[in-house]
């Protein structure tokens, strides 16, 4: 069944029911009728028909229209086209709240967008269903069945909602439903020095009086796990190590609040607790608000004075925030018990600690470009752009493909620095900078600089069928089908495996990798042809929206079995574009390769791997057909 026979359903059934509540006595019927025939309600302003308060009708308007007259339902029908938002979250609605995956609806910047079942919701850090961002809710939004990401919630201070991104698809009959769905619990970004360090209450406050716990803003770390502070004191609400928001916290295992080089950061703490080394912990004392003392889990020797020259001596442990340090913040401002503070998933210290080979080393992606299916410019682009604490960055990059029987992840190789000088030493110095760039021409093929068959066997990793090859199809092969998440792994970390790093509470922390999700670029044919820019995004592109379980916690635990695939339903569809054959571009995909777009794991560098569903997959995720006339409600005889 179409999506435009779908919206005729829905129409139908949300008019039926605002009938009821209005108490018109409407019945069904399949007659024509005349533009004389009128309606008569009572009470209220509905659909165009004002009653005053003694009842007395005081407009009336056609019987055959519909009480909201909403739409024509009988107009031309159009292609459908991409809708691209970016807005204020005013509401959210849930189908089935005992479903895990259920679906159900956002209003973003004044737009009512259906969110389809099966679609995982990418926060900063997180990843959660539309019926998650309720479970995972305060206890207070839980209480009255709210998210407190929208701006019709009442149960959060702010009183603004959560801003989304949302990349969707407007069907024939105009409903928008969307295929990526982003949010941020608020835009807010602020950076300065650091004038103040509590570590009793393990906070920091920027821009503020010298010296002083006054002024400027607080800015606590969200961080439930304790990996880099140990908080109590003023703001804390009863969340675990005072997280106002534990949907919204830094990547405890990829470091979010780090410095620039990506070496994890810490605010040393002057609390003991039963995992922490003790030793010097109590002797931390203050004067001219300078450390004298030392925490040995955060300690200030990893400090440098010159970190160019002088790399870190024990780079097992984190490094910590100082007064007089550049930092920024993003997240949002909250309210608990009166205190207003800058609640932190993602932070940056403006200074770039370097580590040794043979020590534990860390790695940071500052930027990640994957263009998807529909490649109009006839070529297919990826851009990887990142920070090591390592001089010279030696490391590999991987795409990371799930097998759904298991939802279990799978390193696939994609890139390297490695033997490939381009890759490493950008910009001036400090140059702990890499950038990794592959394009493949379809048709033509890809430049050496720009072939990651030619990247990974400079590297002597193997992946295409001739090492070495410019050839399109085993290029496009090593770049398909896209990934929702990749990661990065130091050849530090891979030549000595028992490095070991501990986080401010002593507990096992990562280094050496760098696990990241993708960003992920559709086509823009602005730079390609103006005529095509209302064309539809191309989400069957996008392995996991065609099976859920191709993407990270896509089934297992709390999300369910394993067993079957589940696409999105309602899919956002694009028009019927074959993402696997399609020829919107100069050239179409390499023939031999197109299959990979809409396969699933296992694949090798032969075989494309078990095919995903998407030719009918529209028609498989649409509810029950209509009746082929549409119902119309006889309102002649309303009292």
């Amino acid at each position: 069944m179409t999506l435009r026979r779908y919206a005729m359903r829905q129409i139908v059934l949300i008019v039926f029911t605002m009938t009821a509540l209005v108490q018109v006595a409407c019945k069904p019927g399949h007659r024509n009728a005349t533009s004389s025939e009128s309606v008569a309600t009572t009470g209220a302003v509905f659909g165009g028909v004002q009653g005053g308060s003694d009842g007395a009708v005081t407009q009336v308007v056609s019987a055959w229209q519909t009480p909201l007259n909403l739409v024509d339902i009988f107009a031309n029908s159009q292609d459908s086209t991409r809708v691209d938002l970016i807005g204020e979250v005013e509401r959210i609605t849930l189908d089935r709240p005992e479903d895990v995956w259920s679906s159900g609806s956002m209003i973003v910047a004044g737009m009512n967008v259906v969110v389809p079942a099966n679609l995982v919701i990418q926060l900063p850090v997180q990843r959660y269903t539309l019926q998650e961002l309720h479970t995972q809710a305060r206890p207070e939004c839980r209480e009255k069945r709210q998210t407190g990401l929208a701006s019709a919630d009442d149960c959060f201070f702010e009183r603004r909602g959560a801003i989304a991104t949302i990349l969707a698809n407007r069907s024939s009959s105009g409903v928008v439903i969307a295929g990526e769905v982003r949010l941020a619990k608020a835009d807010d970004f602020t950076t300065g020095v650091v004038t103040f360090v509590n570590h009793e209450s393990g906070y920091v406050v920027l821009n503020g009086n010298s010296n002083s716990d006054s002024g400027g803003v607080t800015v606590r770390i969200n961080d439930p796990l304790g990996r880099h502070t140990i908080q109590s004191g003023k703001g804390c609400g009863g969340g675990i190590n005072c997280s106002p928001d534990v949907r919204f916290p830094v990547d405890s295992d990829n470091y979010t609040a780090a410095f620039v080089t990506g070496y994890p950061l810490c605010i040393p703490s002057t609390v003991r607790t039963r995992s922490r080394d003790l030793q010097g912990v109590n002797t931390l004392s203050f004067r001219n608000g300078i450390v004298s003392g030392n925490d040995p889990n955060c300690p200030f020797a990893a400090r440098t004075a010159d970190p160019l020259s002088q790399p870190v001596p024990d780079s097992s442990r984190f490094a910590p925030i100082k007064i007089g340090d550049s930092m920024e913040a993003t997240g949002n401002f909250e309210l608990i018990s009166g205190f207003r503070f800058f609640s932190a998933h993602t932070v940056r210290v403006h200074s770039a600690p370097t580590t040794s080979p043979g020590r534990p080393d860390y790695v940071t992606i500052a930027e990640s470009r994957w263009e998807v299916a529909g490649f109009p410019a006839g070529s297919a682009r990826s851009l990887w752009v990142g920070f090591t604490t390592e001089s010279l960055p030696r490391l590999d990059l991987f795409r990371l493909a799930i097998d759904p029987s298991d939802n279990g992840q799978h390193e696939i190789p994609m890139g390297s620095t490695i033997a490939n000088p381009s890759t490493v030493n950008i910009g001036v110095p400090p140059r702990n900078i890499f950038r990794m760039r592959f394009k493949d021409v379809f048709g033509i093929g890809a430049g050496g600089k720009l072939s990651p068959c030619v990247h990974l066997a400079n590297a002597e990793i193997p992946a295409c069928d001739d090492l070495g090859t410019l050839d399109p199809t085993q290029n496009f092969k090593v770049m398909s089908p896209i990934s929702r998440e990749a990661l990065v792994r130091t050849r530090n970390k891979k030549e000595h495996p028992e490095l070991a790093s501990f986080d401010l509470n002593g507990q096992p922390a990562p280094n050496g990798l760098y696990q990241f999700p993708v960003g992920i670029e559709h086509p823009d044919y602005l730079e390609i042809n103006l005529n095509r820019v209302q064309t539809p995004h191309l989400f069957t592109g996008e392995p996991w929206n065609l099976d859920r379980r191709l993407g990270p916690q896509g089934c297992g635990g709390d999300r369910g079995s394993c067993a079957e695939p589940a696409s999105l339903k309602p899919f956002p569809f694009d028009g019927g574009l074959n993402p696997a054959t399609q020829v919107i571009g100069l050239n179409p995909v390499p023939l031999a390769a197109a299959g990979r777009i809409t396969s699933g794991y296992p694949y090798d560098d032969t075989h494309n791997g078990p095919a995903l569903n998407w030719a009918s997959i529209d028609a498989d995720t649409a509810p029950a057909s209509l009746d082929p006339e549409p119902v119309m409600f006889d309102c002649s005889d309303a009292k």
